[in-house]
């Protein structure tokens, strides 16, 4: 279970707080995927849960252990069961698919082996193995920078496979993939969900993707809730509340379908 208690976050330089006093309780097991507009705090919640980004005040705790407050050590070894896939993929793009792939082990191997990239014979094996799941076996010895981005973001959960872990976190990471190759990713990850338990919240800027995929919605805007249901409860007030029209986008709204329309006020 995954408990967020007034959980605070203001940038240096910025007077409204990104995250505002964020209470959330995620059970085990559950698909959520957090909604809202540019800078409403998406990104900055799930990054505070694995303190990517430090929060200000409050407390995050990750089955009955508190995330705040962690040493780097303790921190390390927590991480080691939270995995992330990121929009711009976060691997190493010299290196090869499999070193990439096998790189998910490193908090659980010594920081001799970690720092040099020393694998086992069976780090190399069960990386082919989550490399199979993905279809991309075939290009484990092709370097990261030779694929394309929906590989990349392949390879990515690849590497999350490989850490087994029991939280999955993603920072938009659809968001530059077109639309076919978003739903293959959001399919693969809907595949850790259902078929390993593992608990999985994403940021997502597609409300059609969101709706289709996860098992609960929060709606984040101006960093506080404001909407946290079902999908099917998520109807077109309440996509209002989380969307409001925005004067720099000329008014339009988000629709249930995840499209953008203009706002019947300045049609």
């Amino acid at each position: 279970m995954l408990k967020l208690k007034a959980i605070s976050k203001t940038y240096k330089g910025e007077l409204k707080p990104a995250l505002d006093r964020i209470d959330l309780q995620v059970e085990t097991g559950q698909f959520v995927a957090v909604l809202g507009r540019s800078g409403a705090g998406k990104s900055t919640l799930v990054r505070c849960i694995n303190r990517l980004v430090e929060p200000d005040a409050g407390e995050i705790v990750w089955n009955g252990r508190a995330i705040t407050g962690m040493n780097a050590r303790e921190l390390r070894g927590i991480r080691g069961e939270i995995g992330m896939v990121f929009q711009h993929f976060n691997l190493l793009p010299r290196l090869t698919v499999l070193t990439n792939v096998a790189a998910g082990r490193f908090a659980d191997m010594p920081r001799w082996r970690s720092l040099t990239g020393a694998f086992s014979n069976e780090d190399k094996a069960r990386a082919m193995a989550a490399l199979r799941e993905v279809g991309l076996e075939a290009y484990a010895g092709r370097r990261v920078d030779d694929l394309s981005g929906g590989q990349k973001q392949r390879v990515a959960i690849a590497r999350v496979v490989m850490q087994q872990p029991a939280l999955l976190l993603g920072d938009e990471p659809i968001s530059s993939l077109d639309a076919v190759t978003a739903a293959r990713i959001m399919t693969f990850i809907a595949g850790l969900y259902r078929e390993r338990g593992v608990t999985v919240v994403l940021n997502l800027h597609d409300v059609a993707m969101a709706r289709a995929y996860a098992t609960r919605i929060i709606g984040l805007t101006d960093g506080r809730i404001t909407f946290d249901g079902p999908p099917d409860e998520l109807g077109e007030a309440e996509l209002r509340a989380i969307y409001p029209p925005d004067e720099e986008d000329g008014g339009e709204t988000i629709t249930v379908e995840g499209k953008k329309g203009r706002n019947e006020e300045d049609v």
